[in-house]
């Protein structure tokens, strides 16, 4: 029987080898994977990702800022999500509906640190998959992936669905067309400068826009911050939950002010034309006045 000793030492010997394989196999795996190096490296890349949801997501993530646009595609994919997309890598899911995957996505992306459990649900979805052939992702790019989301929140991931999906959320007294180019909007022009934004209250709750936009004014006059807001008015429909609407791409200042206001949800890109605003903020039942 050998002694303890013994035992340790080979144990030791034996976590040694397995670390230097590791060491060895992501190495190999940066100098074949090309995402695997952007990812490393945090190059100004964008990498893409889609999810063979119905209809299909598309993840465009760069990690030199590290956000992430997620597009819904306004086609269904008819066929196998490799032929439909053959750029970039794909994941396809067993839930098949973009909005409950997209919802599970977020309360994964938001709970797994009070709930280690999701990220184990997470790592064997994904063993899953890679064994189904429903990804092709190698571990090495699901790990680096990994790490990668877990230093997101919701409110780094800009949402743009089809516009027919956005239609009934349009305000009526505005035409219908596609959105005008940032570079046509004046105020918009210069970056380094407020956010200019419009407070939209659709929580039923009277007079709560004023008082969103009160405070706000009151905070970018004390230099707390720095938002403008241009005006403010009721939102045509009743909304459950709040959100802000981007219309600039200044992702950076919209999540800082949408965690100033406790609007902490993915950010919404803007569909609605001829807005000169950066921002709307939609107050829907779930918004309450900061303190």
């Amino acid at each position: 029987m050998e002694s303890p000793h013994k035992t340790r030492k080979i144990i030791e010997r034996g976590l040694i080898i397995l670390a230097l394989l590791l060491l060895g196999w992501a190495g190999f795996a940066r100098y074949t994977s090309g995402l695997v190096k952007t990812l490393s490296l945090r190059q100004e890349q964008d990498v893409l990702v889609t999810v063979g949801t119905s209809p299909a997501m598309e993840f465009t993530y760069n990690p030199a800022f590290q956000k992430v646009r997620v597009t819904v595609q306004d086609k269904k994919c008819k066929g196998p999500v490799q032929k439909c997309f053959p750029q970039g890598k794909f994941f396809i899911p067993r839930q098949s509906s973009y909005p409950l995957f997209w919802e599970d996505f977020k309360h994964t992306l938001s709970s797994w640190r009070y709930n280690p459990l999701l990220a184990l649900r997470t790592g064997w979805s994904y063993l899953t998959a890679y064994h189904e052939r429903r990804t092709n992702h190698t571990p090495a790019e699901f790990w680096l992936h990994s790490l990668e989301l877990a230093q997101l929140q919701t409110n780094d991931f800009t949402l743009k669905e089809p516009i027919k999906n956005q239609k009934n959320k349009r305000r009526t007294a505005e035409p219908d067309g596609p959105p005008a180019p940032v570079a046509d909007k004046a105020p918009l022009a210069v970056q380094d400068r407020p956010i200019i934004a419009e407070v939209l209250n659709a929580s039923g709750r009277k007079g709560l826009a004023l008082e969103l936009t009160q405070y706000l004014r009151e905070q970018n006059t004390k230099g707390l911050l720095r938002v403008d807001v241009l005006q403010y008015d009721n939102y045509p429909t009743l909304q459950e939950t709040s959100w802000l609407e981007d219309y600039s791409g200044r992702q950076i200042q919209l999540k800082q002010l949408g965690n100033a206001i406790g609007i902490n949800g993915e950010i919404r890109a803007g569909t609605t034309p001829n807005v000169i605003c950066d921002t709307r903020i939609i107050l829907g039942k779930d918004f309450k006045m900061p303190l």
